[in-house]
């Protein structure tokens, strides 16, 4: 069984979840992004509402289980932003909504931080879990600002920091946040994850593809399970890292 921990569902044809679910890919957990630009509040809730309402019926078309996290990804920053954090109580009352993500830092700026810490102060006070953001640019030193304000601002349990490369893994292997690595063009390689998970074990580690509107590689979590197989993991540890570690960290039984 397979659990992607991380994808952008409203970007990918229904071609896709066909090809996964052949693949063995039983769900997945698709994130609130920056499909439209979005300048004022209602562009974002509609958003959520397709990711909420539309997108799980869609996927189900083939057999693949869809979860939902919602929230206001740091290039995707409104300026009536407070809105949108307001409608998060009514979204996560359902019972497929089991995060509040993506959300984080871009690019460092004031406004992105300022929205970051409230989400993560909601979510915080509510026992939610976060899905939260690196970026490809600055990444080190983004990411360093990240850990500064999770550290400051929330229980680290309740963190699933994602696209975890090396170059920042041993910033963050030690933190107790779950840590997700994308498998996906530009990214982490199959190959690249396999060395990584073999070099720093599979109790930390969640997998992702991020397929979304980027250059994506839908099947990229299949030929990781296969790479694993055909390199002599045990099938306890490949199962750990593909399905287990994602439902033990937001508590979902398929």
């Amino acid at each position: 069984m397979i659990i992607d921990a991380h994808v952008h569902a409203d970007c990918r044809p229904i071609e896709d979840f066909r090809d996964i679910k052949i693949g063995g890919v039983n769900a997945i957990i698709t994130c609130a992004h920056d499909p439209l630009e979005m300048k004022q509040s209602n562009v974002n809730i509609e958003h959520l509402n397709r990711l909420v309402y539309n997108e799980p019926k869609r996927v189900a078309k083939h057999g693949v289980k869809t979860y939902v996290a919602v929230g206001i990804h740091p290039r995707a920053i409104p300026s009536d932003y407070n809105k949108v954090i307001e409608k998060l109580p009514d979204y996560l009352k359902k019972k497929h909504v089991i995060a509040i993500g993506e959300i984080g830092i871009n690019a460092i700026r004031d406004i992105e931080k300022e929205v970051f810490i409230k989400q993560l102060h909601f979510a915080d006070e509510n026992n939610y879990n976060v899905i939260v953001h690196t970026p490809r640019t600055d990444k080190k030193k983004v990411t360093k600002t990240t850990i500064e304000l999770l550290d400051e601002n929330i229980n680290p349990k309740l963190v699933q920091l994602d696209h975890v490369d090396y170059s920042i893994v041993d910033m963050v292997i030690d933190k107790d946040y779950t840590l997700g690595i994308t498998v996906q063009p530009e990214k982490m390689s199959v190959s690249q994850t396999v060395n990584m998970l073999d070099k720093y074990g599979f109790d930390k580690f969640v997998l992702d593809s991020d397929m979304s509107s980027a250059p994506s590689n839908p099947m990229s979590l299949p030929e990781t399970k296969h790479e694993l197989e055909i390199r002599g993991y045990k099938n306890s540890d490949i199962n750990k890292v593909l399905c287990e570690n994602v439902l033990n960290f937001h508590n979902i039984k398929l």
